[in-house]
């Protein structure tokens, strides 16, 4: 409006909306996901495409409900680090009840400033083969969870396959440089003492903390490196083409 500080807008609306499309899961396939709880995810979905070939609705909306319905089984603590160690704690007391391969126990470690450990052990397995193992591997995982856990597992070779010894979880980003270190050697000193674990062969991935630990804790085994890393290793060595040229001074230059 002319001499006002008062603007005049007028919308006109022209095109349609796309029509909405209801991506809800329906009710009878989330009574179906309650009545099998049991089955896994990836089974749930199989069964639902059976009868429902094109859904609307997404295998991640399947996922959700049955989470949502099975979590009470694990998640015990809105902390999950709480929630893991009496998730372990509830399984050491299960003793009567369960298989004695199945049951899991926690390892006593010192507490490293920076570090978080959940570490725990079959102490089933050890017993029934602790005699029989010559030749351990320790190997971990990276990036296999939103809070930067990292998930080492021991292996005892047992028959040709290998047999799982123990587990460590640890969170070690604010830790000081060698606190990794320090937590591996002393998850690994837990079966040197209590176990009489005196492998031949040791063998990790080319993680320095393990490496160091390993050789620390069992000086007598001849350590190797893993044998897939020491291909990937050559693999991508050898496919560089060509290496970029690094500059060379003189030492005249340097004084």
């Amino acid at each position: 409006m002319e001499g006002s500080a008062v603007a005049l807008v007028k919308l006109k609306h022209q095109d349609d909306h796309i029509p909405y499309w209801c991506i809800d899961v329906p009710q009878d396939v989330q009574d179906f996901i309650k009545s099998n709880s049991a089955l896994n995810p990836a089974q749930l979905w199989d069964e639902i495409l059976k009868d429902n070939p094109t859904p609307a609705f997404s295998q991640k909306a399947v996922y959700h409900i049955w989470h949502n319905l099975t979590s009470h089984k694990w998640k015990h603590h809105m902390d999950e680090v709480q929630s893991v160690h009496m998730l372990i704690e509830e399984a050491s007391h299960q003793a009567n009840d369960l298989d004695p391969l199945y049951i899991v126990q926690s390892i006593h470690v010192h507490e490293e400033d920076g570090c978080i450990g959940i570490t725990l052990a079959p102490p089933g397995l050890l017993k029934l083969w602790k005699d029989r193992i010559c030749e351990i591997s320790l190997d971990s995982t990276f990036n296999t969870n939103a809070s930067n856990f990292e998930v080492f597992v021991l292996l005892g070779e047992v028959y040709g396959s290998g047999c799982p010894l123990g587990y460590l979880i640890l969170h070690s980003n604010d830790g000081d440089p060698g606190a990794k270190e320090r937590f591996i050697s002393d998850f690994l000193k837990h079966f040197k003492q209590k176990w009489q674990l005196e492998p031949i062969v040791a063998l990790t991935d080319k993680n320095f903390s393990e490496i160091n630990a390993v050789q620390a804790v069992f000086p007598d085994a001849k350590y190797q490196l893993c044998f897939w890393h020491c291909l990937r290793a050559i693999k991508t060595c050898l496919s560089v083409l060509r290496r970029i040229e690094r500059p060379s001074y003189s030492s005249e230059l340097r004084t």
